[in-house]
């Protein structure tokens, strides 16, 4: 079957052949990869900053946004046809107390494997056998949305944790960054009921701009003014996400999403003194993926189609490691 292999010998991207995987086993099911999204992580794994394959082989599939459908099932929860969303991360062994209890993208070991990421192979491939349990079923209405439930469930998760920090009532939002995460947690605030700020660098004349600000959401390329109860750091620069705590208000909460590591000043006194909060979150539980599915559903398709640009499998090399800036989320078709 063809694969988006990453070469860890070879320090090379290629689409190439790989074996089918075996038959499914108990619980399990063979999915059939339609399209593959490309994301922010799959550029740091192709410049070999983090990740490995699984085991001693050479070369990592790559893609951890997928959507597929169900070809045979040993489980009587997925029928054949059955259009599914897999999850990411597999449980620590032996599971620790997160895993155990179905949080294994909170775990407390660090020892988990994540599909396409770190020691499992992942979804830019044609078939791939999974767990069911690792499975999260959608409805065919969303089969041209679907591919945006794995980065739909970070911005789920992001609100969740929200919910269970912020010690007042929250209601302005400030979302640093216009990606596809910073446009999908911007549609999340709206439907929370939130007043929804983003803050990036293209201009206000920019697509992206364009398409949060008919929406409902405020643009501004600047901090002049601005507040908010929560933020939410999906810009992935640290010194941005330090700079903008000024503009966070007392009992607020900010919301690491994609910084890279850095050394950043943290005005600790205001934060002891306005009972102010810095949380990191990571990965999503399979509540968090099936409220993205729930999301996803509720809106519009003008909210999310202009963010997908489809091209075929064989263009992914360059996607991952020349991404046209003007395009949001590439997205790869693996099969019809």
């Amino acid at each position: 079957m063809r694969a988006l292999l990453l070469d860890y010998s070879r320090r090379s991207l290629s689409v190439g052949d790989y074996a089918l995987p075996a038959e499914p086993g108990a619980g399990e099911a063979l999915v059939r990869i339609i399209e593959g999204g490309v994301c922010g992580t799959d550029r740091n794994l192709a410049s070999f900053i983090y990740g490995k394959p699984p085991g001693e082989e050479p070369a990592l599939i790559l893609g951890h946004e997928a959507l597929g459908v169900v070809e045979l099932s040993s489980d009587p929860s997925l029928a054949k046809g059955q259009l599914v969303v897999p999850m990411i991360r597999r449980d620590c062994a032996p599971a620790c107390g997160m895993c155990a209890r179905g949080r294994r993208d909170n775990c407390l070991t660090g020892n988990y494997t994540e599909r396409g990421i770190a020691g499992a192979h992942g979804y830019f491939a044609e078939f791939t056998v999974d767990a069911a349990r690792d499975l999260i079923p959608i409805k065919a209405s969303l089969a041209d949305v679907g591919v945006l439930v794995e980065p739909m469930s970070v911005a789920e998760k992001t609100f969740d944790v929200v919910s269970k920090l912020h010690q007042g009532e929250p209601r302005s939002v400030l979302i640093l960054g216009a990606g596809t995460i910073g446009i999908l947690c911007a549609w999340a605030g709206l439907l929370r009921g939130f007043e929804v700020t983003v803050m990036s660098t293209e201009p206000a004349v920019s697509a992206r701009a364009k398409l949060l600000t008919s929406f409902g959401v405020r643009y501004t390329q600047s901090f002049d003014g601005l507040r908010a109860d929560v933020i939410v750091e999906a810009c992935g620069v640290a010194s941005v996400a330090s700079a903008s705590l000024r503009c966070l208000n007392n009992c607020g909460v900010q919301i690491i999403l994609g910084a890279r590591a850095a050394s950043v000043e943290i005005p600790y006194l205001e934060m002891i003194l306005g009972n102010k909060i810095i949380a990191g979150s990571v990965n999503a539980s399979r509540a968090h993926f099936e409220s993205a599915a729930s999301s996803i559903g509720r809106l519009e398709r003008a909210q999310l189609s202009p963010l997908i640009k489809r091209r075929p499998l064989a263009e992914a090399p360059a996607s991952v490691l020349t991404p046209p800036p003007s395009v949001i989320k590439i997205v790869h078709v693996v099969a019809n």
